[in-house]
């Protein structure tokens, strides 16, 4: 029996789905403003392996994923660009900046997840093309009384909608305590929220009947999970930091559009800290998915130290805990080595056949299942397969039998532990270490760039110092940096 932990009812729950053998999941996916961290790789890695073993279960799995492709932070980079570049900050430039900014780094995001061995999800629909169902939505809300417009922007009237708050567990009272107080005067409650913004000078806009403007947050996802998974669907899911505003905003506008209940279960996972602190720029502890990998180009050792906690448990990321993974993963590769030097000498028969009961890989395996039906608990699945790998060196320890072959159990758990990895993510690959190197030296160059273009020359050097350690020469060029070896 599977259970999944319910944000809403604050419980675990038997999981059932709305259509037998299929299960629908929407999940909150980048604001494209910037290079993705290692914090956006933990909730990706966490939903790509809810969808790994549902799919293990049986299940067709439609994962969404969106993309947030306009938003205050987008135009705010893009008008940096502007500002640097000395062009004008004129609206059909900006937009055109913004398009730009959003391209960029949807490309990163793309690539560094591809990286990592996270997949795609089956839809990956953009803010920008959807604004038409947008204002529809909308639309409707104003019709049924649950939004007002005032001076071009559209509100949700949280007054409106009895059970706000329900998915935090706090009432309108108490969210009031965790919000500033009314500094827009268009709006009639602290508490309301835009689904329309009219646009300001200069900003990229769409028509609409309320005058130019563009789409608050939270009304893409509701809009978009609504079009591609229904008006009820079974997942939705994001990082813990969604809760409140985003995902009790997404409930009041879809319940109050349809009239109907909107995700039967919300999975959070929980969030990812460096030594303890939260992961800032400011603090010099912000870790990008490149600074990673140019540290650690194993991308397994990442997904190891996720895995190796309950994915609603928060994260601590350190260097110490990286190195474990590393060895961790060490030692399944040489269980998988040793295996692979006795193959010609492995006997048909498995442990079973000569014990009459059940051998070590089955009874693992049921472990490994268990823990994933008890809320995705990849820390004991992580057990599970080191168990595995410690009953096949026992095997192996005892050495061959009587005919001179070794038990064909070995190959079972051979087969047990890297199909488990694969639901975990895992890949178990031995890097290349002439392809380590290149991509290595790439992600430094890569990350140099992007420092330049932050005006962190502190850290430009930095890296183009570690450069020259690697023996590699760095050249300033237009449009980047290009490098060769000295």
């Amino acid at each position: 029996m599977l259970r999944l932990y319910n944000t809403l009812t604050k419980t675990k729950e038997e999981f059932t789905t709305l259509t037998p053998g299929k299960i629908s999941m929407y999940v909150c996916g980048p604001t494209v403003y910037d290079v993705p961290h290692i914090g956006h790789a933990r909730s990706a890695y966490v939903f790509d392996v809810a969808r790994k073993y549902f799919s293990y279960r049986g299940y067709e799995v439609i994962f969404v994923r969106n993309v947030t492709d306009i938003d205050d932070k987008i135009i705010a980079r893009a008008a940096e660009g502007i500002k640097t570049s000395g062009s004008l900050p004129s609206g059909e430039v900006l937009s055109e900046a913004s398009r730009a900014v959003a391209e960029k780094y949807l490309d990163v995001y793309h690539r560094q997840l591809d990286m990592i061995g996270i997949e795609p999800p089956t839809y990956e629909p953009r803010a920008t093309e959807n604004i038409k169902e947008m204002i529809e939505f909308a639309e409707g809300l104003i019709e049924k009384g649950y939004a007002y417009v005032s001076d071009g922007s559209v509100y949700f009237d949280v007054r409106k909608f009895d059970t706000y708050g329900k998915l935090s567990n706090r009432n309108k009272d108490e969210l009031l305590h965790g919000v500033r107080k009314c500094v827009d005067e268009r709006k009639e409650h602290p508490l309301d929220f835009a689904l329309w913004k009219s646009s300001k000078s200069g900003e990229p806009f769409w028509e609409s009947p309320w005058g130019p403007g563009r789409p608050g947050w939270h009304i893409e996802c509701s809009v978009m999970s609504i079009k591609l998974l229904g008006e009820q669907f079974d997942i939705h899911g994001g990082g813990l930091d969604l809760v409140f505003p985003h995902h009790e905003n997404e409930i009041a506008q879809s319940e109050a559009a349809t009239g109907k209940s909107f995700a039967a279960y919300w999975m959070h996972n929980g969030l990812l800290t460096v030594r303890g602190e939260k992961m800032s720029k400011s603090l010099g502890n912000y870790i990008t998915i490149s600074d990673f990998l140019a540290k650690y180009p194993d991308p397994d050792i990442l997904k190891i130290s996720f895995a190796s906690s309950q994915y609603r448990s928060p994260v601590d990321y350190s260097d110490e805990k990286m190195e474990e993974a590393a060895r961790s993963k060490e030692r399944i590769l040489i269980f998988l080595d040793k295996v692979e030097k006795v193959s010609g000498d492995i006997s048909l028969t498995g442990e079973k056949d000569l014990s009459g009961e059940e051998g070590p890989a089955g009874v693992l395996r049921r472990e490994f299942e268990g823990a994933m039906d008890d809320d995705l608990n990849t820390a004991l699945a992580v057990a599970a397969i080191f168990k595995a790998v410690k009953a096949g060196n026992d095997i192996l320890s005892r050495g061959p039998g009587a005919d001179g072959k070794f038990s064909g159990e070995i190959v079972k758990l051979k087969e047990l532990v890297l199909e488990c990895a694969g639901v975990l993510s895992l890949t178990l690959s031995k890097p290349d270490v002439g392809t380590d190197i290149k991509e290595k030296v790439r992600l430094l160059v890569e990350e140099r760039t992007r420092a330049r273009e932050d005006k962190n020359y502190e850290k430009a050097d930095a890296i183009r110092a570690k450069l020259a350690e690697m023996g590699v020469a760095v050249e300033d060029v237009s449009g980047g940096s290009e490098w060769r070896k000295k």
